[in-house]
């Protein structure tokens, strides 16, 4: 979801629009009607077994949902792995 707050309301309530970032809004921050920052979410950490986990409790006596559940613990650590990649050559800059 994705929300819009002005650098006016930031600079007066930024707890309360960082707020909306950490339940997991996207916010975008516009100054005189131009967007000017995005705030995002910081990722929270999953890994695919947890994910895996939690899809297989849904229903642990279907081979459907085992083979789905194995299919996102790959693609979620694949994306773990992206993000990690991502963020390190963001902060050696």
């Amino acid at each position: 979801m994705i929300a819009t707050e002005t650098a006016t309301n930031f600079n007066r309530e930024p707890s309360r629009v960082l707020g909306r970032a950490e339940r997991g809004q996207t916010v975008i921050i516009e100054k005189h009607g131009r967007p000017c920052a995005v705030l995002i979410p910081y990722p929270q950490p999953t890994s695919g077994d947890e994910m895996a986990r939690r899809l297989t409790k849904l229903q642990p006596n279907q081979a459907a949902h085992r083979r789905a559940a194995e299919e996102v613990e790959k693609l979620v650590k694949e994306m773990d792995d992206a993000s990690r990649r991502s963020y390190r050559s963001a902060t050696s800059e």
